[in-house]
């Protein structure tokens, strides 16, 4: 019996076919597999970025609204509580310096044990009341940092490059913020009733086509002892 003749050539075709096809997935796959890495590296970016935000907004919203307590005012006065000192007058409990960045810095007074943490989050552990002095600041790393009554400073949030702060002031003595100024504006004895913080955070996605270098992100805090 005559076996049919084989085309000649077909078993390279074949082959070459077998070759391209392969070729051609594996690049697919490659693709994906690019994409997929490059999505998780922007989600990450993304995340880290928020959670930043989250934590900086957090800590400036708790000393802010801290300023100007003390743990007896029902037999002590503002004046007494927090004396004249530094950049401070008696009673004041809120200052700054105008840059860019501006600095800003909060003070109050604690009692022993009484859970009122300052912006490193320590607590007063003696046995008598402690006044703090919370300086928030930008250094040269784009690290958000605070020191507390002059120590060194503290990192608190990396990639934020600058801080802005307005006061919005009563000076009309209604009770309402009617005027908002920058530290260098700030008029002297001023009643400041809530503080404007701008935060400029480095953007993680910035090599990325069409993002930004940066992001910025502002929120009023009502100052609790003067509301």
């Amino acid at each position: 019996m005559k076996r049919p003749a084989r085309q000649a050539g077909s078993g390279l075709i074949e082959v070459m076919v077998a070759i391209t096809i392969g070729l051609f997935l594996l690049s697919m796959l490659i693709i994906i597999f690019s994409s997929t890495e490059l999505t998780e590296n922007n989600e990450n970016g993304l995340a880290q970025l928020q959670d930043n935000q989250r934590t900086a907004m957090t800590i400036i919203n708790s000393i802010v609204q801290s300023a100007g307590y003390y743990p007896s005012p029902q037999s002590q006065t503002a004046a007494a509580a927090l004396p004249a000192a530094g950049v401070f007058a008696a009673g004041q409990s809120i200052a700054g310096t105008a840059g860019p960045p501006d600095t800003l810095s909060i003070r109050f007074a604690t009692a022993p044990n009484d859970g009122v943490l300052n912006c490193n989050g320590n607590g007063n552990s003696g046995s008598a009341n402690q006044v703090y002095v919370n300086l928030f600041a930008i250094n040269s790393g784009n690290q958000l940092t605070c020191s507390v009554n002059g120590g060194s400073a503290q990192v608190l949030v990396d990639g934020v490059s600058n801080i802005s702060v307005l006061y919005g002031v009563d000076g009309s003595g209604n009770g309402s913020v009617n005027h908002y100024y920058n530290a260098a504006g700030l008029p002297a004895g001023a009643t400041v009733r809530s503080v404007r913080v701008t935060l400029t955070m480095v953007n993680p996605l910035a090599a990325k086509p069409g993002q930004p270098a940066s992001v910025t992100m502002s929120w009023l805090i009502g100052l609790m002892n003067q509301l």
